[in-house]
């Protein structure tokens, strides 16, 4: 009786334990997720962007200038 408590407790921990893993690494992959499609996203208005400058929108270079400063300049 006592081996099959035991059993049953130590079940119960690795099943937790998987449950905190797999939330954990949900939300890493959901947060990696959100900034890989962020990256695309821009790096996709980028030519428009481009675009506006050279047909003289302020606001377009504006813009690309604020993706210089966070790291968005390739």
């Amino acid at each position: 009786m006592q081996k099959s408590k035991n059993k049953q407790d130590t079940l119960a921990a690795i099943n937790a334990l998987v449950e905190i893993a797999y939330d954990q690494g949900f939300a890493d992959g959901y947060g990696v997720g959100n900034q890989v499609g962020f990256v695309a996203g821009v790096m996709s208005l980028k030519a428009a962007l481009a675009c506006g400058l050279r047909h003289g929108s302020p606001e377009c270079g504006k813009a690309l200038e604020s993706l210089k400063r966070i790291g968005i300049d390739e």
